[in-house]
């Protein structure tokens, strides 16, 4: 692809690859996941071996994009240990919302990534060894921060000038 053609959202790139890879309705394999399909964005993404019990599901690879600052290497780690100020803890909270849907989920929002305030989206995509049960789940995330000044949340500029009679007329009160 081209420079000007190319697809510029990572969960819109990522889910294009994962589509490529289903067959017949059926969920790509976790073997089918290479890393050189994703170029630069293999370094967004993660993949987790699926355990019954939810929150013992293991990191198989995060990327360095993604890594929790908190673990020194990547050691099989479990959903259970994110930290929540992390991209990894919100990338991944949704799990359970895309075994029991069994389709790719994206979602976005604000958070907290090293104590800097982020926004955020994120794609989790279930695989299935068998093509059916979802026994892992390719996922990929990307933020920037989200510059807080005080001039931007001062509350000094948020007073109502609204004489109490109008707003009380307004709220019906």
């Amino acid at each position: 692809m081209d420079g000007q053609s190319r697809e510029q959202r990572l969960v819109l790139r990522v889910l294009a690859q994962w589509r490529s890879l289903c067959r017949d309705g059926a969920l790509p394999r976790r073997a089918q996941i290479d890393p050189q399909l994703f170029g630069q964005d293999w370094a967004n993404c993660l993949l987790i071996d699926v355990d019954p019990r939810l929150e013992r599901s293991r990191f198989a690879y995060v990327g360095e994009h993604l890594r929790d600052p908190s673990w020194p290497t990547l050691d099989r780690q479990s959903l259970a240990e994110c930290q929540e100020s992390t991209l990894l803890y919100v990338a991944t909270t949704y799990a359970s919302r895309v075994l029991a849907k069994g389709v790719p989920i994206s979602t976005g929002g604000v958070g907290i990534h090293q104590g800097d305030p982020i926004v955020y989206r994120s794609i989790l995509l279930p695989l299935a060894e068998s093509g059916q049960r979802i026994d892992g789940m390719l996922g990929a995330a990307n933020f920037r921060e989200i510059p807080v000044t005080e001039e931007i949340h001062s509350l000094q500029e948020h007073r109502l000038d609204v004489p109490l009679a109008v707003a009380a007329a307004v709220l019906g009160r």
